[in-house]
């Protein structure tokens, strides 16, 4: 099921129709209308965007020509160290591709998000951890973001947290190792540093995301026409 987060401003002269966070894709996605602007200065006023953003636009730009524009960014919180209540670590690992399919008067802007997370040194899969690209955190998140993590890294059987954060150890049938599970997870959610860190991870996430497609708002809103010079 996709889930989506909208996002719409309103600009007199740069209008953007919506901002989208998509799961299916792992990408924020949104369709800009651009009035008065042709394809070729819509795609120079993004060349100018991206020379002005990045220390070298050459080593970014993996594919440019009318139609299309593909860059490489990376995020400034990435790689981000998160240490638990029990002094286990993550690392918390995020880049981002950005695609700008360039028509007459609009353009498509898609950042494709390449995410990791590893706990103690065992690496989940990438892209699996939407809920913190996304800023969507909560404790039953978390509680099994931890229990996966450290089951994992224990090389544990695979264990379902399906029951919630309160399922009692009994429900477990005298699993000694999920239950030690279990009681390393309820540490960490009670104390609630674990919960606080993956939230300011994903929120800076979430941040940054929405500052480089404000950039390119505000850009594009100050951009003179040809008629202005």
């Amino acid at each position: 099921m996709k889930k989506s987060l909208v996002l719409i401003f309103s600009l007199s002269y740069f209008m953007m129709l919506s901002q989208e966070a998509l799961k299916d894709s792992y990408s924020y996605v949104k369709v800009y209308e651009v009035e008065g602007k042709s394809q070729d200065q819509i795609h120079s006023t993004i060349l100018e965007w991206i020379g002005k953003n990045f220390k070298s636009p050459q080593e970014v730009i993996q594919f440019n020509d009318k139609n299309k524009i593909i860059i490489d960014r990376k995020f400034k919180m990435s790689p981000k160290l998160i240490q638990t209540f029990q002094k286990t670590t993550s690392n918390y690992k995020v880049s981002s591709t950005m695609v700008f399919l360039i028509k007459e008067n609009k353009f498509r802007l898609e950042m494709q998000l390449k995410d990791s997370y590893v706990f103690d040194g065992k690496k989940r899969d990438p892209n699996t951890t939407w809920e913190i690209a996304s800023n969507q955190i909560n404790e039953n998140y978390v509680g099994n973001l931890l229990m996966t993590a450290f089951l994992n890294v224990k090389q544990y059987r695979t264990f379902s947290f399906g029951g919630g954060l309160n399922r009692p150890p009994s429900d477990l049938q005298g699993d000694a190792k999920e239950k030690r599970a279990v009681r390393y997870v309820d540490k960490e959610i009670k104390k609630g540093l674990y919960v606080q860190r993956i939230k300011k991870v994903a929120q800076s996430l979430n941040d940054e995301i929405y500052s480089v497609f404000n950039s390119i708002d505000e850009f594009f809103k100050d951009s003179p026409n040809n008629d202005d010079w």
